[in-house]
């Protein structure tokens, strides 16, 4: 083994060698994955765990494969097509960033259509990184003594310029470092994008055509002055393809996305206890009868009847009564509650009117609650609704994990083959505005108890409200329905 045995490779082990140009472009796309990882998980209702590794592969071989085969086509295809294995010969050489840019991007776009994932997120998220990839990689042409313009003076790397001088003589003659530019603009226009751009964004797209413009601009120039140009014709395909990047950019970041793919209505997601229904004297009920059984019913005092609203069933059991079986002191609540609800349930104000005017204007609803499924069919018959009111009922039973873990939004999401844009989450405790967050849907929290209120709002939902009714009006509003409105 042996590293640096020469120039343009870094380490040789006996007949495999590792190329310079590969390390820079492998250490550039991995940076460029560490940032889009952080990135979107800005988003949080992608599990960026799971899926961002399989973006990763799939740009890299897309990548290379488009590279590759933009090459073959514009640098010699009468030889290619008569010689198609040597399409595969990568290591002598030969790979266009155009190819391997639009290659990725279809590859992508099929990736997030089977994943469920927004593509525009996921390209806000990944394209601005792709500059840092540029400017790391192009030092591999560097190294390679490539991608340089005309021949000049040795002065012209006189000051700043001074470390390049030995790298840019090709044959006895110094060339303009074109590389050394492109690389700068790069990095340059990944800075403003990433960590200046990215903070006032506003819309979809936007970051995305940022980038387009950015370096299409750049590259549009820079191939102006290179002497290793592809062509179509008398024209320079980098040039025609990056003028294409700045229409497609300016479009985009003016809005087009928002004009050509109309938002889609939002799903909105209800709690039932405290939001949909008033199950207050029942729950008092429930846990009164249990303290009466397991413990002292002076304990029961009015602050813990505050508090008893709203939290995970078990958490309760286990906090007050930390020596008895959470299981069976959750049974018997649930029997004694259940005998309250046939005298006490009713519905909220506007709660059945507002649900059934949501499905006649096309929304789609569901309930997430921390009650059994059977009793909250139940519950809703009493309280007058009808089971096809909602799409989708999720009880206790039927979820991995309670509020104000998101499983339950996930699993929504799944139900209905979404992609984790527009949801509302609407609830009257904590435990719903945080399932809402931890997911990334738009919370709106419905306050009815002011006890309960400052500790809601300390949580900043998106919207507060004191009539159900009021969600009409906000699932009309024109923007994402998702915790940034991005």
């Amino acid at each position: 083994m042996q590293f640096f045995p020469n120039r343009t490779t870094f380490l040789q082990i006996g007949n495999l060698t590792v190329q310079w140009y590969a390390v820079f472009i492998v250490s550039g796309a991995f940076l460029a994955y560490l940032f889009s990882k952080r990135n979107l998980k800005e988003y949080k209702n992608i599990d960026v765990n799971d899926f961002f590794d399989d973006v990763f592969i799939t740009i890299l071989w897309s990548a290379v494969v488009g590279a590759r085969l933009w090459f073959c086509i514009f640098n010699n295809f009468a030889y290619y097509s008569k010689h198609p294995l040597d399409v595969i010969r990568i290591w002598d050489g030969g790979l266009a960033f155009h190819g391997g840019f639009i290659l990725a991007c279809i590859s992508l776009i099929v990736l997030c259509k089977k994943r469920n994932v927004s593509f525009i997120k996921l390209a806000d998220s990944v394209a601005p990184t792709v500059l840092l990839g540029q400017a790391i990689g192009r030092w591999g042409n560097f190294v390679n003594k490539e991608c340089h313009g005309a021949m000049v003076d040795a002065s012209y790397f006189d000051g700043i310029l001074k470390p390049l001088k030995e790298g840019m003589c090709i044959n006895g003659s110094y060339y303009v470092p074109l590389f050394f530019y492109e690389s700068m603009a790069c990095l340059t226009g990944f800075i403003i994008i990433n960590f200046f751009l990215r903070k006032t964004s506003k819309r979809r797209g936007e970051l995305t055509g940022a980038y387009l413009m950015w370096y299409g601009v750049a590259r549009f120039f820079i191939e102006a002055g290179r002497t290793d140009s592809l062509y179509i014709g008398p024209l320079k395909t980098a040039q025609l393809t990056s003028v294409a990047f700045v229409l497609a950019g300016l479009a985009l970041y003016l809005g087009a996305y928002e004009k050509v793919f109309k938002r889609k209505k939002p799903t909105v997601v209800f709690d039932l206890d405290g939001t949909l229904q008033d199950s207050t004297p029942g729950i008092i009920a429930g846990f009164k009868a249990v303290h009466e059984k397991y413990g002292n019913v002076e304990d029961f005092t009015p602050q813990r009847q505050i508090e008893v609203l709203g939290p995970p069933l078990q958490d309760m059991m286990m906090k007050y009564f930390p020596n008895e079986d959470p299981e069976e002191l959750c049974k018997y609540y649930r029997i004694k509650c259940d005998e309250a609800f046939e005298t006490t349930l009713k519905p909220m104000p506007n709660a059945v009117e507002t649900v059934r005017t949501l499905k006649e204007l096309g929304y789609q609803t569901a309930i997430l609650t921390t009650r059994m499924t059977d009793s909250t069919m139940k519950c809703l018959k009493i309280c007058g609704f009808e089971e096809d009111d909602f799409d989708i009922i999720l009880g206790v039973d039927r979820i991995n994990k309670t509020k104000p873990d998101p499983d339950g939004l996930f699993q929504i999401v799944k139900k209905y083959g979404l992609n984790g844009d527009d949801i509302l989450m609407v609830g009257d405790s904590t435990a719903d505005v945080l399932a809402g967050q931890r997911f990334g849907a738009y919370t709106v929290a419905y306050l009815v108890l002011e006890e309960k209120k400052q500790k809601i709002l300390d949580l900043k939902p998106n919207r507060v409200i004191t009539d159900i009714a009021e969600v009409l009006d906000i699932v009309k509003e024109d923007h994402y329905f998702t915790y940034n409105l991005k």
